[in-house]
């Protein structure tokens, strides 16, 4: 696990259209190991072209997840960017309510993706520190978050950023192929509780 890095230039914006050229390679980053949608593009029914013809739109379709109304997917969820030195590192998404059995299950408050190229550079202990800062805001007194069991690398940012683990979920065929996963590739789900610092009074780095 690579050291922790210090916020430095580090920080959490909503999509921007001023962060178009970087966060495009980290699009075409994603795409070239098969993980467009990390960035929410396939969900929005974007690829790669019509991200570049499109990319307002796109930052729009994003920032409307996190309305109260006219939602797509049923619940809010709210999209920040880490930026560093303006340029778009990945990204992390806060759902305030769980709003489908999927997430109340596996899904959790919480998820996140570093871009490839910026990974293991100490970047997801920062988001996922970032994110809860924003919880209280958001009225989240207690978080959950998840990874896969043979997640080390995301097991680790989670118990450095205080997760208390709770439980280790079975997946079934469905929820594996949500996941990305085939059979050929099973895993539990494990489930971590964490306290907002604000509520916990912890600092985070």
């Amino acid at each position: 696990m690579p050291a922790r890095r210090n916020r430095g230039s580090c920080f959490l914006d909503s999509p921007s259209e001023r962060y178009e050229d970087s966060f495009l390679e980290g699009a075409g980053e994603f795409h070239q190991e098969g993980h467009l949608d990390s960035t929410y593009a396939e969900f929005l029914s974007y690829d790669l072209r019509r991200l570049q013809r499109q990319f307002g739109a796109f930052v729009r379709d994003l920032r409307e997840l996190g309305k109260s109304k006219g939602r797509k997917n049923g619940y809010r969820d709210c999209v920040f960017w880490l930026i560093d030195d303006g340029h778009y590192i990945g990204q992390i998404s806060i759902r305030a309510e769980l709003g489908t059995a999927y997430l109340m299950t596996y899904g959790g408050h919480i998820g996140y993706s570093i871009r490839p190229s910026r990974r293991r550079m100490g970047y997801g202990e920062l988001i996922l520190a970032l994110g809860l800062e924003k919880c209280p805001a958001m009225a989240l007194t207690q978080v959950l978050v998840t990874c896969d069991s043979d997640n080390l690398a995301s097991k680790k940012i989670i118990e450095r950023n205080g997760g208390r683990f709770e439980s280790a979920m079975d997946m079934d065929a469905d929820t594996l192929r949500a996941e990305g996963r085939g059979a050929d590739r099973p895993a539990q789900k494990l489930r971590y509780w964490i306290d907002p610092p604000s509520v916990s009074g912890r600092q985070t780095r």
